[in-house]
């Protein structure tokens, strides 16, 4: 899923203590200790599935209530608790089904679940109104304590500290929300993230998406990111297949589909495969026609001089 702009700055203690070095490298260790876990079965509904294929259908009503339904049998889901509000929000309602959210929160009282979904909620919203960000921080502690195996809120926090750009406080809430529960696909994507862009893993960063493509096939972003970690491991044919396949499931470029046809056509290039790299940036262009990239890339996929 697409996480956009960053909010403000908060105190939070969890990772800069004095002995953080030895924290840091437990928590690397950790890390990779999560990613090596043979996967289980596969725990995601068939309602995730199918809300992917109607929210990328821009169908956003029916994602909306299936990812509603899939969050009845598995309230921890972040993946389809991040959808649904993003469905909601591309149907103008993100106020309505946030205010729906924060009444079954008060309803249910001192039910972390609840309070996990309500910062996700406020997460959401933080994305236009900073001080929503801090809020959101205040749900995700309190339903901690109040339950420390809601894994949802453990991604909410890292969710939080990931779009702050700090990374190893991001990284620890995501291996924490992976020890609980190992398919939350969001936590897996944004750890997944870290690796290939700032810890430079990309090897590391390749299995997380791997399980990703395995445990949601219909979800176009797990194929873009497996697709970028073999091409930065410079196994670049293999990363082929799998941004074909982002593109085709995101064709409008609603997250990651843009980027698939995009890199793809890098990759063509490198491959020496010319015909088909102007194919691919001239359908990156469909989806961004004003992207300057893509125009010299084209120019030069043609031969073009530069």
């Amino acid at each position: 899923m697409k996480i956009l702009p960053q909010g403000g700055l908060i105190e939070e203690m969890y990772v800069l203590k004095r002995d953080f070095a030895t924290k840091f490298l437990a928590l690397c260790i950790l890390a990779v200790s999560v990613m090596m876990q043979p996967l289980a079965a596969q725990a995601h509904s068939p309602e995730l599935e199918e809300g992917m294929r109607a929210f990328y259908a821009e169908e956003y009503a029916k994602a909306q209530e299936l990812f509603a339904d899939c969050l009845k049998k598995h309230p921890q889901d972040s993946l389809a608790m991040g959808y649904m509000l993003h469905s909601a929000y591309k149907l103008k309602e993100i106020n309505t089904v946030n205010n729906q959210i924060e009444q079954r929160a008060v309803a249910r009282g001192e039910d972390p679940t609840a309070l996990a979904h309500l910062g996700m909620g406020y997460f959401l919203k933080g994305m236009i109104i900073p001080n929503q960000m801090d809020e959101s921080v205040t749900e995700f502690k309190q339903a901690i304590k109040d339950d420390p195996q809601v894994s949802m809120a453990y991604t909410g926090l890292g969710m939080v500290y990931f779009q702050k750009r700090m990374m190893p406080r991001a990284k620890g809430y995501f291996v924490r929300a992976l020890r609980i529960n190992p398919h939350d696909v969001m936590a897996m994507e944004l750890l997944g993230n870290i690796m290939l862009v700032d810890d430079k893993k990309p090897e590391d960063a390749r299995q997380l998406f791997e399980r990703i493509t395995a445990e949601l096939p219909t979800y176009p972003d797990g194929f873009y990111y497996l697709g970028s970690s073999l091409f930065d491991l410079g196994r670049t044919e293999e990363a082929i297949p799998y941004l074909l396949r982002c593109r085709e499931l995101d064709p409008k470029g609603l997250t990651k589909g843009f980027d698939a046809a995009s890199l793809l056509g890098d990759a063509l290039m490198k491959e020496n495969r010319l015909a088909e790299a102007v194919d691919a940036y001239q359908k990156a262009k469909e989806i961004r026609p004003d992207s300057e990239y893509i125009d010299v890339q084209l120019r030069k996929a043609k031969g073009e001089n530069v």
